[in-house]
C-alpha cells in the first residue's frame, strides 16, 4: 500500500508540472492571438478574457493524455536513475504488479479526461459561438478602433473615427457614418461630426450616438446629393441586427446528440472525444517498458523516442478520423484497430523489457558467484 501511494504520487506530481507547463505555453499563444483581435476591433477588451477561459477546457483534454505519458515516463525514469526500480524488482514488485499499482492513477485520469471532453469542450465551444454570435448581431460602439473603417449591418454601414478622446474612452472624434441602401433603389445616408458620444441602452438594447457639429447628406438611388442638414447636436440609433447564428462546428455539439445523429461526420467526432479517457491505459502500459534506463543515461534518454512513438498515435488517430468522416471506415469501428495496435505493441515491449530484466538479474547473480 505504501508503494502503491508513493508511485501514485510521482506520477500524478510529474503529470501536474508537464501539464501546467504545456498549458501555460498554449494559453500564452492563445492570449497573443485575441489580444491581436482586440487590437484590431474584431472582439472587445472584455471578450479576450472570456475566450481564453472557454478555450481552456478543449485545451486541458487534447494536453491531458500527452501530460499523463511524459508524467509517467519521468516518474519511471527517475526511479531507475536512482535504482528505486531495481530496488522494487528485488522486493518482488513486477511490471503487472507495477500496472496494478497505477491503475488508481490512470482510472482518475480517465474519468477527468472524459468529463472534459464529452461534456465540458462542447459547452466551451457553444458558448463561444454564443458570444461571437452575439457579438456580429450588433455593432459594437466600445470596439470602435481609431483610423480603421469597421462594418455593420451586414456590411450594410460604415463607420470611422479618426481619434478617441484620451479622457474619456466614450468620446469621439472626426466621426462618419455612412449607411447603405438595401437595393439598389434605396437611398443611402452620409454622417459626418466633428465630435460623438458613445453609449449603449441595455433596457432598449440599442445602440446611441450624440454627434456634435456636423452634416447628415441623403443621397438618391443616383448617388446624388438630394439634400443637406446641419446639425448642432443629432441622435442616432442603430438598431442592433437580428442575431446572427454561425454555422456550427461539430466540436459544440452534445455528446448526446452525436450519438443520436450517428452520421459520418458525428461518429467521426465521437470517437475523437472518446479517444482521450481511452487512450490514457494504453499509455501507461506503453510508458513502463519505454521509461527503462540505465543509470548512466539520464532520466530523459528515453523521452525522444517515446515522443515518436505518441506523434505516430496522434497522426494514426488523425487519419482514422477523416476515413470514418469520408465513410471509408464505418463508424462503430472507431479507433478500435489503433487500440488494439497499441495494447500489442505495449504487451511486446512489457515482454522484452521483462526479459531484459531477467537477463540483467542472471547477469548479476553470475558476476556475484564469479567474484
Amino acid at each position: 500500500m505504501i508503494i502503491s501511494r508513493y508511485l501514485n504520487r510521482e506520477v500524478f506530481t510529474s503529470t501536474t508540472a508537464i501539464l501546467g507547463v504545456l498549458f501555460a505555453i498554449f494559453i500564452s499563444q492563445r492570449i497573443v492571438k485575441h489580444l491581436g483581435q482586440a487590437a484590431n476591433g474584431d472582439i472587445s477588451g472584455t471578450m479576450v478574457w472570456q475566450m481564453v477561459g472557454l478555450f481552456s477546457p478543449v485545451l486541458i483534454g487534447f494536453l491531458l493524455p500527452l501530460a499523463f505519458f511524459l508524467g509517467c515516463l519521468l516518474a519511471f525514469s527517475r526511479l531507475y536513475v536512482d535504482s528505486e526500480m531495481a530496488v522494487l524488482r528485488s522486493s518482488g514488485v513486477s511490471e503487472y504488479r507495477l500496472i496494478k499499482m497505477l491503475l488508481p492513477i490512470a482510472f482518475i485520469v480517465s474519468i477527468i479526461g472524459g468529463i472534459v471532453t464529452l461534456w465540458v469542450a462542447p459547452w466551451a465551444s457553444e458558448t463561444t459561438y454564443e458570444l461571437r454570435d452575439e457579438q456580429a448581431s450588433k455593432l459594437e460602439l466600445s470596439m470602435l478602433s481609431p483610423g480603421q473603417f469597421q462594418t455593420f449591418q451586414k456590411a450594410k454601414g460604415v463607420v470611422y473615427v479618426d481619434e478617441a478622446s484620451e479622457d474619456s474612452q466614450s468620446a469621439l472624434g472626426n466621426f462618419f457614418l455612412a449607411e447603405l441602401p438595401e437595393d439598389e433603389q434605396g437611398e443611402s445616408r452620409l454622417v459626418s461630426a466633428k465630435s460623438a458620444e458613445r453609449f449603449y441602452d441595455e433596457e432598449q438594447d440599442k445602440n446611441f450616438l450624440q454627434l456634435n457639429d456636423g452634416y447628415v447628406y441623403q443621397l438618391d438611388e443616383n448617388k446624388q446629393v438630394r439634400k443637406i442638414t446641419k446639425f448642432e447636436h443629432y441622435y442616432a440609433r442603430l438598431d442592433a441586427e437580428q442575431s446572427i447564428t454561425s454555422r456550427r462546428k461539430i466540436t459544440a455539439k452534445p455528446t448526446i446528440e452525436l450519438w443520436q445523429d450517428q452520421d459520418a461526420l458525428s461518429l467521426a467526432e465521437l470517437n475523437w472525444r472518446l479517444a482521450v479517457p481511452m487512450s490514457v491505459p494504453f499509455l501507461l502500459l506503453l510508458a513502463i517498458p519505454l521509461s527503462r534506463v540505465r543509470p548512466r543515461e539520464g532520466k530523459f534518454a528515453k523521452i525522444l523516442p517515446a515522443i515518436f512513438v505518441y506523434i505516430g498515435y496522434i497522426i494514426a488517430i488523425v487519419v482514422f478520423r477523416r476515413w470514418i468522416e469520408d465513410g471509408q471506415i464505418p463508424g462503430w469501428v472507431g479507433y478500435i484497430p489503433i487500440y488494439l495496435t497499441m495494447a500489442l505493441l505495449a504487451v511486446r515491449l512489457l515482454y522484452l523489457h521483462s526479459r531484459a530484466n531477467t537477463h540483467d538479474n542472471k547477469s548479476k547473480k553470475k558476476s556475484e558467484v564469479a567474484s
